[in-house]
Parts: structure tokens; sequence; C-alpha cells
């Protein structure tokens, strides 16, 4: 950082395309910036999540995320963003590296055209909240929430995960925010993330939407640790055919991108990436 000038980049994640997946916002020299000035940052870059990279005494990095209201312990698309602009720029050249977070010490493993990010150790919590609720928040029927359980589950945040019977019921959902976030409190998640096994592209196998108020995020266009939570609801469920899959999500609001998920000793979660922009914050 030279004459109060901050480099920072938006990088979508989940995708190899401008203008599809989830834009992440990106600052790879953090180590002089304070938590409100991160927080500022965050909120005028306007991405669901910025990743702030810093020196770590316990692993390679320190990565700290901010949404545009909050800091949030893990952030899946941001780390995907992060450690793809870190290999594009040439500052890192290894393919396995530990990162720090709030949420532990996770491994990333750079593969040729993906990155690929452990989750924490999955938690599972039974949530006792009526259906009929989560279907006034949808908008949607009660009847259109498939029989399987509605869990709340933590491969970093939690997410409610939510089984919807049809792909055309994610496709109409058009929520109420105010609702969704009466249900994220009652439940203490930070998301609510609907899926299907009806899919848009053959190779996946769940098509999805997250929605985010909480974090000021409406709706997140593809999310990292919502799918590792949904990978380890899956696998204990007995929904699985095998231990990869990919799934799709953000084609709703034109943002489509693909998650590949990696069910064993540790659920991974990887995708592509494309640097869409590159500029500099005055912090003076």
């Amino acid at each position: 950082m030279n004459d109060g000038m901050l480099p920072f980049y938006i990088v979508n994640a989940f995708t190899n395309k401008p203008f599809k997946g989830n834009p992440a916002g990106v600052v790879l020299d953090a180590n002089d910036l304070d938590e409100k000035i991160m927080q500022r940052i965050a909120s005028q870059l306007k991405c669901s999540e910025t990743a702030f990279v810093m020196k770590s005494n316990k692993a390679d990095y320190f990565l700290r995320f901010f949404s545009p209201l909050k800091e949030v312990e893990l952030c899946g698309h941001a780390t995907i963003a992060t450690f793809y602009t870190m290999a594009k720029e040439g500052i890192i050249r290894k393919n396995k590296i530990k990162m720090e977070t709030k949420a532990g010490i996770l491994g990333i493993e750079i593969r040729e055209n993906e990155i690929f990010m452990e989750q924490a150790e999955p938690i599972f919590r039974d949530v006792d909240i009526r259906r009929k609720k989560i279907a006034d928040a949808l908008r949607i029927e009660e009847k259109e929430i498939d029989d399987l359980p509605i869990e709340a589950v933590s491969t970093g945040l939690f997410s409610l995960n939510i089984p919807i019977k049809h792909l055309s019921t994610i496709q109409k959902m058009e929520p109420d925010f105010e609702k969704v976030k009466e249900v994220c409190k009652e439940s203490n998640v930070g998301a609510l993330f609907v899926f299907t096994f009806e899919t848009v592209n053959k190779e996946c196998l769940v098509h999805s939407r997250c929605f985010a108020p909480l974090y000021g995020v409406n709706e997140d266009p593809v999310t990292g640790t919502a799918n590792g939570a949904l990978g380890a609801y899956l696998a204990k469920h007995g929904l699985l055919k095998g231990n990869k899959y990919k799934a799709e999500q953000g084609y709703e609001i034109g943002k489509e991108g693909i998650v590949s998920v990696e069910i064993s000793d540790k659920i991974k979660v990887g995708g592509e990436a494309y640097i869409a922009m590159k500029g500099k914050i005055n912090l003076e």
C-alpha cells in the first residue's frame, strides 16, 4: 500500500466467465487495516463478502471475511476467489496451503482449473420450526416442500437446508425477506438454503438458491459454505451415490455458477474463478 492507495480485486467465483458466478472482494495486503476500515471497504465494494489477507502465526495466511453489514467467520466463494487471485498473480506457487480463519485452520488445494477448500467439521442441529412458516417466508405452498428433514448444518457457517420437490418451485420463488429474517433468527442460522434434485445441467446433482438477508445479502449467487453444509446433509441422510458431485446455483438471478463438492474424511468445495476487476481504494 503506497500513498494511501490500497489495491483490491473483484473476482467472480465458481465460474470462468465475466458477469457470472459470485463476485467477491479481495484485498491481498490487509496487515495494517483495522476492523472498522475492513468493514467500510466491504460496505463500499458491495460484494456479498470481501476477503482480507493477513499474515498468520498458525498457517500460511490468515483470512477475515466481511459482508456489507458484518464480519462472518468463513466464506467459501471469497476463499476460492482469493487463492485463485494469489495463484494468478504468482504470490503462491505451491499446491497445498493452510488458511487460518475464525472458523479454524483449513486446507486449500490449488488444482489445474479449480481451487478447493476444506470445510470445518459438520455440525448438525434439529430445528423446531413449522414448515408452514418456512413456506410463508418463501411465498410457496407448504406441499411444495419435500418430506426430507429440514435441518440446520454448519461446515463453517450455519444454514438451514430446505428440500424442495420441483425445480419450477425454486425458479419462481420470490421470498418475503423480512419473514426470511425471522425464520433465520428463530432457527439461529445465517441463511435459508433451498435445494432440489431437479437440475438445469444433467451433470449436476442439485440446484439451489441461498437467501441471507441477515448478512445484508437477500440472495447470494453461488455459495461455498452452504454447499459444503448441504454436502454433509446429503451424506448423513444417504442421498449421495458417490463421494463427488456438482451443484448449480445462481441461475435465477443471472449469476450462474458450478460448485464441485467432495465428501471424504473432510468435506471440500471447489470451483473456478475469474478476475473481473482490479483497482485501488484511496484510504486518505
